[in-house]
C-alpha cells in the first residue's frame, strides 16, 4: 500500500502593491510643499548672507526719533517717519535723514506708533534702512554675523540636498515596489487556481 503524500502547501502570496501607491499618493504632495519650502529658505539665507557681506563695513545700528505719520488718502496705511542722525564717517557733522517705520493697516490705520525706533542703516548718498525694529532688537551686522549666515548657508544647502534624494529616491521607489509586488501577487494567485486538487 503506498503511503499517503503530505497535502500540498499553497504559496505564500506576497503583500499587495496597493499600500506602496498609497504611500506615494500621500508622500508627493507634502514633499513637493517641503521641498518648495527648504528651497524657499536657501535662497533667503543665500539672500541674507549677500545683503551682510555688502553691508558689514559700512552699516550701523542707530535710533530714530518719531516726527510724523504719513498718510495714503488711496488706501488704508500710514507709516511712522522718524528722524535719525547718521554720523559722518570722517567724523564731521552727521547727517540727520528721515526714515520710514513700520505700516499700519486698518480701517481706520491705528495712528499711534512707537516714540523710537531702532534702524540698521547703511551708509551711502543718502543713507538707506535696510531693517528696523524695537529699539534693542536690531543687531548690528559684523564678522561674527556674516560667519553665521554662512554657517546657515551651508546648513539649508545641507538639508535641501538631502531632502531632494530622498523624494527623488521614494518617487521612483515606491512606483517599482508598487508594481513588482502586484505583478507577483498576480502571479501567484495564477499559480494558486492552476494548481491540481490533490488526490485522495
Amino acid at each position: 500500500m503506498t503511503p499517503p503524500f503530505p497535502p500540498t502547501r499553497p504559496a505564500r502570496r506576497p503583500p499587495p502593491g496597493w499600500p506602496f501607491w498609497l504611500a506615494f499618493v500621500l508622500l508627493l504632495v507634502p514633499g513637493l510643499i517641503a521641498l518648495s519650502a527648504l528651497g524657499g529658505a536657501q535662497d533667503a539665507a543665500a539672500e541674507r548672507l549677500a545683503q551682510q557681506r555688502d553691508v558689514v563695513d559700512r552699516s550701523a545700528v542707530l535710533t530714530g526719533s518719531l516726527v510724523d505719520v504719513e498718510t495714503n488718502s488711496g488706501l488704508p496705511v500710514n507709516t511712522g517717519l522718524y528722524e535719525v542722525v547718521v554720523p559722518d564717517a570722517r567724523g564731521g557733522a552727521g547727517t540727520t535723514v528721515t526714515l520710514g517705520g513700520d505700516e499700519h493697516w486698518g480701517f481706520p490705520p491705528d495712528p499711534e506708533h512707537p516714540a523710537r525706533l531702532d534702524f540698521l542703516v547703511v551708509q551711502g548718498d543718502p543713507p538707506v534702512a535696510i531693517a528696523h525694529g524695537p529699539v534693542g532688537s536690531v543687531a548690528p551686522v559684523t564678522p561674527a554675523t556674516v560667519a553665521d549666515a554662512e554657517q546657515g548657508v551651508s546648513t539649508t544647502r545641507t538639508v535641501w540636498i538631502v531632502a531632494v534624494v530622498v523624494f527623488w529616491t521614494a518617487f521612483v521607489t515606491l512606483p517599482a515596489l508598487a508594481i513588482v509586488f502586484s505583478v507577483r501577487r498576480r502571479r501567484t494567485r495564477l499559480a494558486v487556481r492552476r494548481m491540481p486538487a490533490p488526490r485522495l
